[in-house]
C-alpha cells in the first residue's frame, strides 16, 4: 500500500506534531500520511504508494498456521497481512494464537461502497470452511440484499440453510440462537464442562458440537424497523457474554452503522472492530471508537480495534476473484466429500 517511515521516539515529536502537519505535508511535499501509529520507542508512519498490491488469500492460505483445539476446531480466522511487519492477522476466538491475543468473541464490520467489506466477510467465511471440516463449524448468513454478494458461497457444506434473505426469518434464527446456546450450556453441565472445549474433549466424535458463525451483513437496513431493532437487541444482550464459551460468534457488518441503528447492547457486545475505509470521520469514531477509518485507502485496508493488542492494527485484507471464489468452494465441498484418512 505504501512505505513505513519509524521516527526515533522522542520529547521533542508528538504524534499530534505530525497529525497536524499533515495537510502541509500532502500540498507541500504529495505525501499522503494515512496513519501515525504510537509504538514504544518510535512512531511509525504510513505514507501511501502511487501503485498498491493485492494480496491473494491463495498465497496467505499456504503460509497461515492452523490453531486447533483438542476437537480439532480451529479457533483463528485469518484477516490479511499486518501492515507495521508483514505478520499475519489472525482474529483469535479461542486463545493466544500467531503473536496475538484472544480477542473478543464477537465483531463489527464496517465499510462504505468500493471499501471490500463484502470481500473481508467472504474471506473470512472461506477461510472458516477451508480450516474447519463441516461437522464442527456451521455457517448462517443473513443478507437483506438478497445475498447477492454471497452466492457462491451458499454451496460450502457449513452453510446450515441457505442465504437468509427475510426478515422474519432472521429473527426466528437470532431466538433459536439463544435457545441453542442455553441447551449447549445444559449439555456442559451433565459433564461438568466449561466451555464448548472441554465439553467437545470429553465427548465421543459423533457427539461433539460445532462452533456456529452467524454473519449479519447491512444489519442497518433492518434496524430501522423498531420491532426487528429490539429483537436484535435482546438477543445480542442475551449471546453477548456466554456464547463464547457456547462456541457461538456474531459477526455484523454495515456499510454505515451509525448511532440510530447500533443499540447500546449492540456496541457493547460487538468487541472486534474490523473497519474498512468509511466515509466520515463521524462514521469512523462510532464504528472505531476514534477517527481515522475515513483515511484508509479502500480495496481491503482495513484497521482493526481487537482486545488485547496496542492501539490500533492495519492491515491489508486478502482479495479473491470470482472465479477464485467458485475454485476454492469446489475445493472445500471435495475436501469435506473425501472419505477420512484421503489425501
Amino acid at each position: 500500500n505504501g512505505c513505513l517511515a519509524r521516527l526515533a521516539g522522542s520529547d521533542r515529536l508528538r504524534v499530534e506534531d505530525i497529525e497536524a502537519k499533515r495537510t502541509q505535508i500532502l500540498t507541500t511535499h504529495a505525501i499522503n500520511l494515512v496513519t501515525v501509529q504510537p509504538k514504544p520507542g518510535e512512531i511509525v508512519v504510513t505514507m501511501a504508494g502511487e501503485k498498491r498490491q493485492s494480496v491473494s488469500l491463495w498465497d496467505l492460505w499456504a503460509t497461515r498456521a492452523v490453531n486447533r483445539n483438542a476437537a480439532g476446531i480451529n479457533t483463528s480466522i485469518l484477516l490479511g497481512v499486518q501492515e507495521i511487519n508483514g505478520s499475519l492477522l489472525y482474529l483469535n476466538l479461542g486463545g493466544e494464537f500467531g503473536g496475538l491475543s484472544a480477542h473478543d468473541p464477537h465483531s463489527l464490520v464496517a465499510g462504505a461502497t468500493g471499501s471490500g467489506k463484502s470481500v473481508l466477510i467472504q474471506a473470512m467465511l472461506l477461510d472458516i470452511a477451508a480450516t474447519n471440516p463441516k461437522d464442527l463449524a456451521h455457517i448462517v448468513l443473513i443478507d437483506p440484499k438478497m445475498g447477492v454478494d454471497y452466492a457462491a458461497l451458499e454451496d460450502l457444506p457449513h452453510m446450515r440453510e441457505k442465504v437468509v434473505t427475510e426478515k422474519e426469518r432472521s429473527r426466528e434464527i437470532l431466538e433459536a440462537l439463544v435457545e441453542e446456546m442455553e441447551s449447549r450450556y445444559r449439555q456442559f453441565a451433565a459433564v461438568r464442562a466449561r466451555d464448548l472445549p472441554a465439553f467437545n474433549a470429553k465427548s465421543a466424535p459423533e457427539c461433539r458440537l460445532p462452533m456456529v458463525f452467524l454473519v449479519h451483513d447491512e444489519f442497518a437496513d433492518w434496524m430501522l424497523d423498531d420491532e426487528y431493532k429490539a429483537a436484535v437487541g435482546a438477543a445480542v444482550q442475551r449471546l453477548g457474554v456466554k456464547a463464547r464459551a457456547a462456541g457461538i460468534h456474531l459477526i455484523f457488518a454495515a456499510q454505515r452503522p451509525d448511532k440510530d441503528v447500533m443499540p447500546m447492547q449492540l456496541r457493547d457486545n460487538l468487541g472486534n472492530r474490523l473497519i474498512l475505509k468509511v466515509a466520515s470521520e463521524a462514521t469512523s469514531k462510532i464504528a472505531l471508537d476514534r477517527p481515522g477509518a475515513e483515511r484508509l485507502l479502500g480495496k481491503g485496508h482495513l484497521a482493526a480495534k481487537l482486545n488485547g493488542e496496542q492501539g490500533l492494527v492495519f492491515a491489508q485484507a486478502p482479495f479473491l476473484s470470482d472465479d477464485d471464489i467458485v475454485e476454492a468452494v469446489a475445493a472445500i465441498r471435495a475436501d469435506n466429500e473425501a472419505p477420512p484418512g484421503s489425501a
